[in-house]
């Protein structure tokens, strides 16, 4: 489509400038044109309904959570700890709490839900894609992700026009994320331990433990531990970039799931860090 405005501001303005330079100047300037009609576009969708994004996201965990079976008690407090990670004040509880009910609906319509949020979100992609990150994030919350949560999840990329092996990315991604904190907790946890109990037995656990973390930490960054050092510093600057918290609420992230996409960019930092150490790079 940014081509197709490119090649109209072009053939405008070599009428009005009367030369070939205006077609060459329209190519450079048309992109710019569309970027900044669909980010009003966006903007003024984003207004006429700013509770979408959260209410479609603990609508589509209520669902996630229903298609295992019987909705259990540990799935409502699964949702609850995704709730507090997000810090949501009282009203933005009720809200996710009556829309995570409305998803365990037997005739719950998933992709029409999809389809009105990929709608108002669809010139955001960066808003889409944290969207699904926080979407495997919250199905993680237990550490298992089954069939037919993945299942969900590909309807997902369909609705939002992700390809499917973007998508498997996400979740290869964001389970390394779920390793990376959890082995950052039991580090601390031996941190602590060290002090009353030295011996081979915890000497021998830090080891695997270390090995295990920086390949967690590839993990996170979406690339293999046989990467480049170019390499992984542009996947390291394009997920920093994409989770910039102020280009993310200027794109129309709701300010309740900021404070998860501000933790995610915490462990692609700390993820970053460790795979330098262990290159020994700037």
């Amino acid at each position: 489509m940014s081509l197709i405005w490119a090649i109209i501001t072009g053939f405008v303005l070599s009428l009005v400038l009367k030369n070939g330079w205006g077609f060459i100047i329209g190519l450079f300037i048309g992109p710019m044109l569309y970027q900044k009609f669909c980010n009003k576009l966006t903007e003024q969708k984003t207004k006429a309904n700013p509770e979408l994004y959260l209410t479609v996201v603990f609508e589509v965990l209520g669902h996630l959570s229903k298609a295992k079976g019987v909705v259990t008690q540990d799935d409502i407090n699964l949702a609850r700890q995704f709730m507090n990670r997000l810090q949501l004040d009282n009203n933005s509880r009720k809200l996710a709490q009556d829309s995570f009910n409305r998803g365990k609906a037997s005739d719950y319509p998933l992709r029409l839900r999809l389809k009105e949020l990929y709608t108002q979100y669809r010139f955001r992609r960066n808003v889409l894609n944290i969207f699904c990150e926080q979407l495997i994030q919250a199905a993680l919350v237990d550490g298992i992700l089954d069939e037919k949560e993945q299942k969900i999840l590909f309807i997902v990329a369909d609705e939002f026009n992700i390809p499917r092996q973007q998508m498997a990315m996400y979740i290869q991604m964001m389970m390394g994320s779920y390793h990376f904190h959890q082995q950052n907790d039991n580090r601390q946890q031996y941190q602590r331990n060290e002090y009353q109990h030295r011996n081979n037995h915890y000497g021998n656990y830090h080891g695997r433990s270390a090995q295990s973390d920086l390949q967690n930490a590839y993990k996170v960054l979406g690339i293999n531990s046989s990467a480049e050092i170019t390499e992984i510093k542009r996947a390291y600057r394009k997920l920093m970039n994409e989770h910039h918290p102020d280009k993310l609420v200027s794109k129309g992230l709701p300010k309740e799931m900021l404070e998860a996409a501000k933790k995610r960019a915490q462990e692609i930092q700390a993820a970053y860090d460790l795979i330098k150490a262990s290159r020994g790079f700037k």
